[in-house]
């Protein structure tokens, strides 16, 4: 018996999720599947593309009782969203889970009190890129990190590029690194440009992020005594002291995350990202905005 799973959002990244919500009850995970919009322009497309049911506000969808929910709303809206749900679903919530620490900390405490998953979209966790120059890199003493992306349509609504673009890479640097705490040395945080220089027990790492008229970039150097790793994450290929590899990514990252997500709540998997994570990435960046130097973890 699979999950009965709603969709909260179905605009371009809710109906990527979507697609992959459709193909996880055709692989038998999920049991129903209910889309939640405000556009009825887009209900009709969510059920052309195989939802069960549709509704036009969250409190008319909880008739479906959901065990499972995706939270892909603009992201101003997330941490209103989840708090509403936490007590009910197990949940999904598209990055940034909140932009604020403070929020992140009651949505944890109501995720304790409910005993429900809130897991944080990271989706780079599932490139398989990543995972093959992480695999490589031993003991490294600094990393750097550039990832470049178009404006989004509605710049407002993403809060800036720090909660946009570089947040995958801060997450990445701590699941690389672990460490208790982080320096902030040097930083310039704005809306559209932000660049990060932080101590993390001893890894010196820099994080660029921007956003640009069209297109994209992310690369990420690993230096390690002896060892330099190179990754392009948009062309798949990992250089490694000279010799070069590509990458073949076996399945599209948010399809895994989406996958693993029904899993956690089925209790066939480890949740591969927590809040607990989303906090400590969200610790420094309002650290950095704040220019304080001595973050603990």
């Amino acid at each position: 018996m699979g999950v009965k799973v709603a969709l909260i959002g179905v605009g371009r990244i809710g109906s990527i999720h979507l697609k992959n919500l459709v193909r996880l009850r055709s692989e038998g995970l999920v049991d129903e599947i209910t889309a939640v919009d405000a556009d009825p322009s887009r209900l009709s497309e969510a059920r052309s593309m195989g939802a069960d049911e549709t509704f036009d506000s969250i409190d008319a969808a909880l008739i479906r009782h959901p065990e499972a929910t995706v939270i892909a709303t603009p992201t101003n809206t997330h941490y209103e969203v989840a708090f509403k749900l936490v007590g009910k679903s197990h949940l999904l919530v598209e990055k940034p889970a909140t932009v604020t620490l403070s929020e992140a900390i009651n949505l944890l405490n109501e995720a304790k009190k409910s005993g429900n998953l809130v897991i944080p979209a990271m989706v780079e966790r599932f490139n398989e890129t990543i995972s093959e120059a992480i695999n490589m890199v031993k003991e490294p003493i600094a990393i750097s990190m550039v990832r470049v992306g178009p404006v989004p349509q509605n710049p407002t609504q993403y809060v800036g590029v720090i909660y946009d673009l570089a947040i995958h890479d801060l997450d990445l640097a701590l699941m690389v690194t672990k460490p208790i705490k982080a320096v902030v040395s040097r930083t310039v945080i704005n809306t559209y440009d932000s660049s990060i220089l932080l101590d993390l027990d001893g890894v010196s790492v820099g994080i660029r992020s921007k956003w640009v008229n069209s297109g994209k970039m992310r690369v990420h150097v690993y230096i390690s005594p002896g060892s330099l790793v190179v990754a392009d994450l948009v062309n798949h290929v990992v250089y490694n002291n000279g010799e070069v590899k590509r990458v073949e990514q076996r399945e599209e990252p948010i399809y895994l995350e989406d996958r693993n997500f029904i899993e956690a709540v089925m209790g066939k998997a480890k949740p591969f990202s927590t809040l607990l994570d989303h906090i400590k990435c969200l610790r420094i960046i309002e650290a950095a905005q704040r220019g304080i130097a001595l973050v603990a973890l």
